[in-house]
């Protein structure tokens, strides 16, 4: 009997053994299974995010063309590498799941490609579809433009009619924190002047004058950051009047390092309770380009003018780039009160604080430059 319980006894250890070395394949394909279910929700989460506007792509190389053979076979994961690669789209995995969830993959052609790296996913998956053609039209909003300028553009590119841009400006509601405190008031003459960010940008032919202004306040949207919001309330300033101060600045500065200059004349006089008198706002009132300002044209009634009113005029003059807008919150540590330009090629200004000095100056260059 006690040769039976010790035989018993090691088949029992045996049986035990064996046990645990079929539970080991299962508790690791357990373990495989967890891991991929979470890397696929951390997918579907991340995806999630790009569907509902979560994440912002962040463009800065915007406008430059960017040529990509893609040969037969090459699948979409390799393709969303190379354009990864290629500084086109900034995330590859974000680009690849939505390829796959929308079906479009399929749809991939081999062949030469020109991609812009102000595209957005719709536009390259488009492009990605029609090897060696291009159905963007290329639509360039220079520094400095106005909301005229650009319906002027798009007029005369047969993209949408003046009337039906200037329109949607002025009657569409635009669902941006930055637009939500504008001042509602009847005498600004274009609603979102100021807000129609200065870039290239590549549109389909089937655009509409809302989805064009919605691709330029959502880049105005990208590059305004909260910090910069921020910065602003600091200064005691609202993002419209940071905006107007820099739509100013935009028109009146042609050399680029006076910026931050001719920004710190501006709070000079508003903080003297002195006219502004910028010669780019009474252009504007005007409604007229032009190198010179007349004495007569000073005297136009209209708020925009800063001969006329005081302080800032009611509303932005131009749409500024955001290199304008961080001379406007970072502005230069001076006690100017007036500038008058002093190279006309490369736009250089004489600056002073005394009023003697800049009638002198102002004498002496006018006399130079006529």
């Amino acid at each position: 009997m006690s040769k039976k319980k010790g035989k018993s006894s090691k088949n029992k250890g045996r049986k035990k053994r064996k046990i645990k070395s079929k539970k080991a394949p299962i508790i690791i394909l357990l373990l495989f299974l967890i891991v991929g279910i979470s890397s696929s929700l951390v997918s579907y989460n991340y995806y999630s995010l790009y569907q509902k506007g979560g994440i912002k792509l962040d463009k800065d190389n915007i406008g430059h063309n960017v040529n990509i053979s893609i040969k037969t076979g090459t699948t979409s994961r390799e393709i969303s590498e190379a354009l990864k690669s290629a500084n086109i789209i900034d995330n590859s995995l974000l680009f690849y799941l939505k390829v796959k969830n929308d079906g479009v993959y399929k749809n991939f052609q081999a062949g030469d490609f020109v991609f812009n790296t102000s595209m957005d996913y719709d536009q390259i998956i488009e492009t990605l579809q029609k090897p060696g053609q291009s159905d963007q039209l290329k639509l360039l909003v220079k520094e400095g433009q106005t909301q005229e300028d650009i319906a002027k553009i798009l007029d005369e590119k047969g993209i949408v009619s003046y009337d039906d841009f200037m329109n949607a400006c002025n009657t569409i509601s635009f669902d941006y924190d930055f637009l939500k405190d504008l001042p509602k008031d009847s005498e600004r003459e274009s609603v979102l002047e100021g807000y129609l960010y200065p870039d290239t940008y590549y549109l389909s032919k089937n655009e509409t004058a809302e989805s064009i202004i919605n691709k330029l306040l959502s880049r105005f949207n990208e590059l305004y950051t909260d910090d910069m919001v921020k910065k602003a309330n600091a200064m005691g300033l609202t993002t419209d009047e940071v905006v107007t101060i820099a739509s100013i600045i935009e028109r009146e500065v042609k050399y680029k390092p006076e910026k931050n200059i001719v920004a710190s004349v501006v709070y000079n006089r508003l903080k003297q309770n002195i006219k502004l008198q910028m010669d780019a706002t009474v252009l504007y009132a005007k409604k007229e380009h032009s190198d010179r300002t007349l004495i007569s044209d000073t005297k136009i009634q209209s708020p925009y003018n800063t001969y006329y009113v005081d302080g800032l005029p009611i509303g932005p003059i131009s749409n500024p780039s955001i290199d304008t807008i961080e001379a406007v919150l970072n502005p230069a540590n001076t006690d100017y009160l007036y500038y008058v330009v002093k190279d006309d090629t490369t736009g250089e200004h004489f600056f002073t604080a005394d009023y003697n000095e800049f009638l002198t100056a102002k004498d002496k260059y006018v006399k130079k430059f006529n």
